[in-house]
C-alpha cells in the first residue's frame, strides 16, 4: 500500500518551490504554495515545511490574476 500511495504522491502532490512566508493562526504554523494554494505544516524545531499537503483551495478562480490592461 505504501507504493501506491508514493505513486499517487509523485503524481498528484504539489511540487512548486515558491512557498510563502510562515504563518502562525491559533496555534498552527503553515506555508502555503503560490503557486497552488497548497498548505504545508511548518516546523520550527526544524525550521522546515513538512511536504505532506493538507489543503488546497476549494476555487481555482479564486486564484490571485494580475488585472489584463482592458480591464483598467
Amino acid at each position: 500500500m505504501n507504493i501506491l500511495n508514493d505513486v499517487a504522491r509523485l503524481l498528484f502532490d504539489c511540487h512548486h518551490r515558491n512557498l510563502s512566508r510562515v504563518f502562525t493562526i491559533q496555534r498552527r504554523s503553515y506555508q502555503v504554495c503560490c503557486d497552488c494554494g497548497a498548505e504545508f505544516d511548518y516546523s520550527f524545531v526544524t525550521m522546515s515545511a513538512h511536504r505532506v499537503k493538507l489543503a488546497r483551495p476549494r476555487c481555482a478562480s479564486l486564484a490571485f490574476r494580475p488585472a489584463s490592461p482592458a480591464a483598467m
